[in-house]
């Protein structure tokens, strides 16, 4: 039998997707108590362990993109799994003005804490695909690939 999530776990998931609606560099030490010690969080650029690397990613991408921003969509809930999912919108050089929609899936430690933050969206289409000179080879090869 399925698991369900706890109260804390979603009091936690409720702060975690704030957090990220409310995103500022100033912002992130609130969020370092929801989050085991050894959280691994994984998007389609980083596969990182601990609250250190965790930080460095979130400060890496406020050096690396302009106004940063996630609106928090829907948060969904499969036994103690949450499902965020957003929108994610920046301004990037070389690309300009991005936008782009995923989920985020949380996992949870005995002690309601977030252990796992792993992000999913389409890199290819929606972020590699736009770059000078390999955009053009990623959108011929899956123009070669549909039907």
């Amino acid at each position: 039998m399925m698991r369900q999530a706890s109260e804390a776990m979603r009091d936690v998931a409720t702060r975690y997707a704030d957090y990220f609606g409310h995103l500022s560099p100033d912002r992130v030490g609130e969020v370092m108590p929801l989050l085991s010690d050894d959280i691994h969080f994984i998007d389609p650029f980083n596969d990182v362990r601990g609250r250190d690397n965790y930080r460095a990613v979130i400060a890496k991408m406020f050096e690396d993109v302009k106004d940063p921003r996630f609106e928090i969509l829907d948060l969904a809930w499969s036994g103690e799994i949450c499902l965020m999912r957003w929108d994610f919108s920046c301004s990037v050089a070389y690309i300009g003005d991005w936008t782009v929609r995923g989920i985020t899936e949380l996992q949870f430690d005995s002690d309601g804490r977030i252990s796992a933050h792993y992000d999913y969206w389409d890199s290819g289409r929606h972020f590699f695909g736009r770059l000078p000179v390999i955009g053009a080879v990623i959108r011929w090869i899956r123009k070669k690939a549909q039907v």
